[in-house]
């Protein structure tokens, strides 16, 4: 399509552009004594954050858990996988939320659960455009111990 910025500009913002989409862009000035030669075409694909990491688990014990899941869709990657953000916290606690960021693992051992505690996580996939959705949220029950 074509679309006329401000004169004076020499950049313009494409927006309403489709996530994973590759593009080509050429641009001629226009005077009043006509049009410009057409510029070369450049090409650019559009990328988004990744969607939400899939299939989450825990596998609690008194305290500790260990937490897994999987990488998005490949279609909701939206490019490179660089890493996870993970968030937790005591389930009738909201003030409790810890973050931790780790690399490209599908994987993570919590330590230091209080036993016997009821936590919810989830997790967000970080690819190099930012931070994605969070996953579904799941809940687990670290092992009490027997005294």
């Amino acid at each position: 399509s074509t679309w006329s910025p401000n004169p004076t500009s020499t950049s313009v913002t494409l927006t309403g552009l489709q996530s994973g989409t590759t593009y080509q862009v050429r641009v001629r000035a226009v005077s009043d004594v006509g049009y410009g030669e057409w510029s070369n075409i450049v090409s650019g694909t559009t990328y988004d954050v990744p969607g939400p990491p899939l299939n989450l688990t825990a596998e609690p014990s008194s305290v500790s858990a260990i937490l897994r899941w999987d990488p998005p869709a490949e279609k909701d990657q939206n490019g490179e996988i660089t890493g996870y953000l993970i968030k937790y916290q005591l389930s009738n606690d909201s003030t409790s939320q810890m973050n931790k960021t780790v690399g490209a693992v599908t994987q993570l051992l919590l330590d230091n659960l209080k036993t016997g505690e009821t936590y919810n996580f989830t997790v967000a996939a970080i690819n190099s455009i930012g931070t994605g959705r969070d996953a579904t949220m799941v809940m687990f029950t670290t092992i009490p111990i027997s005294t």
